[in-house]
């Protein structure tokens, strides 16, 4: 064994000498190596290696590289004056990302730096600062968000104790929340007006301007689902009547239908694996129609085995830049026509499903939130990697297709039109399903619910 020992030394001190401590690390840990009396030695240059290289790479300004290494030596036991320094200088550069990325108004991404600082046994009286004022700043944009303007006024109030007062994106925050807090009181006492009259249109019009000043608005939410389930039918049964007017060689839009999510809003899934999109007319045959300035057939969108692919009929920009036909990328922005644009996004990498939104202030006909493009599933879930995001659910509610129709699995008891169901079931073509935590809807839209 000893003359493995000198061996594993050798290959250790020849690791040291081109610059490989963490190879000479793993050899010195070895049996072999183990109580060889130059092995203590040569942890000592292998630590003292560690720390040489982490100032270097901190120099050039890799300080996730530079951690790693100084994280090496203590591992090892190194505690030199020089390793010292290399934590302290690194602290110090860890505490002026964060207190950077506050200054621009980024709270997440500073907890992110905090949290990597403490992970790594960072002790720093100003981290404690930091972590309130962030910690208060995503409280504040979440209360914001539902209408609790005076509560978020409250926490803005202690995020300044830990601020500085030339801090410019908080002054903007703090004045956004004033000015939406403005907006947003007379705006919730006319929608209060318009549900107590059951004038449906100017609820769905009025809660559409609340929740764009507070999107996760609760009541805002339920009176414009409540408003579609009073207006819709009427829209359906016209569309379907139209529709069926023309004459027979007119082309039929794939299977399609909706679904109204109780506190969240609607939705128009498309079954077809491609997609029409142009303007609503009392004739529309296109499986995405618009209230727009857009032509009668303006896109058409496909889902191939590799992705989506996007074809332009009439002009058609994606991400500011001029576009005939290709592949679509999560978060690319389609603008049809002058003005109209809707996002593209692929929300969880589990699911072929899309979404798309729009982002520009036109309508979707009928009024919806968005419009999903069903490949097998579809993800209602608490988290935002879901095709509809349902902030009270604990745990996600999948749609999926099957022979005759859909699928629903979910982990536990819920009901499927006043039927209990344990943890999956069947949907016909017009269901509800409720449980304590949610309750939707689905209707058809034009064709049945099966595969196209």
């Amino acid at each position: 064994m000893t003359g493995f020992g000198w061996l594993t030394i050798r290959q250790a001190k020849e690791a040291l000498k081109n610059g490989r401590p963490e190879e000479a690390q793993r050899l010195l840990s070895q049996g072999a190596a183990e109580g060889h009396q130059r092995s203590w030695e040569l942890l000592q240059k292998t630590g003292d290696a560690f720390v040489a290289r982490g100032v270097r790479l901190l120099a050039q300004e890799n300080t996730e590289g530079a951690w790693n290494d100084l994280l090496g030596a203590e591992h090892l036991g190194i505690k030199t004056e020089a390793a010292n320094a290399l934590r302290q200088m690194l602290t110090k550069a860890g505490l002026e990302e964060a207190r950077e990325l506050l200054e621009r108004g980024e709270p997440a991404r500073t907890l992110e730096v905090l949290k990597r600082l403490d992970n790594r046994m960072v002790k720093h009286h100003d981290m404690t600062g930091l972590e309130v004022a962030s910690q208060a700043w995503i409280t504040a944009r979440e209360q914001a968000g539902r209408g609790e303007f005076a509560q978020a006024s409250q926490t803005c109030d202690r995020i300044a104790r830990y601020v500085a007062p030339t801090n410019q994106a908080f002054s903007t925050f703090r004045g956004e929340i004033e000015k939406r807090n403005q907006a947003f009181s007379g705006l919730l006492v006319s929608l209060h007006e318009a549900a107590l009259n059951k004038q449906w249109r100017d609820v769905i019009r009025l809660s559409e301007e609340v929740l764009a000043v507070a999107p996760q608005h609760l009541e805002a939410r339920k009176a414009r689902a409540r408003a579609w389930r009073a207006i819709e039918p009427e829209t359906v049964s016209a569309a379907k009547h139209c529709v069926a007017s023309p004459p027979k060689e007119l082309p039929k839009t794939s299977p399609r239908f909706f679904i109204w999510i109780d506190g969240v809003g609607g939705f128009l899934v498309c079954l077809g694996n491609q997609a029409v999109i142009g303007q609503a007319t009392p004739d529309a045959t296109v499986e995405i129609p618009l209230f727009a300035d857009v032509s009668r057939v303006h896109a058409r969108l496909t889902r191939e085995s590799e992705g989506y692919l996007l074809e332009a009929v009439r002009p058609v920009l994606v991400n500011s830049q001029s576009f005939e036909k290709g592949p679509l990328h999560s978060g690319d922005r389609i603008t049809l026509g002058a003005t109209c644009q809707m996002q593209f996004r692929l929300p969880t990498p589990v699911s072929a499903s899309a979404r798309i939104d729009m982002v520009s202030g036109h309508r979707l006909a009928p009024s919806v939130d968005a419009v999903l493009l069903m490949a097998e599933t579809l993800v209602l879930g608490p988290g935002e990697q879901s095709h509809v995001t349902m902030p009270e659910l604990d745990k996600p509610i999948v749609l999926f297709r099957q022979r005759e129709g859909l699928g629903i699995r979910y982990a536990g008891s819920f009901k499927i039109d006043g039927a209990r169901a344990q943890d999956r079931g069947s949907l016909g073509a017009n269901a509800s399903v409720s449980a304590d935590e949610f309750a939707f809807a689905i209707e058809p839209a034009g064709g049945s619910l099966g595969h196209s």
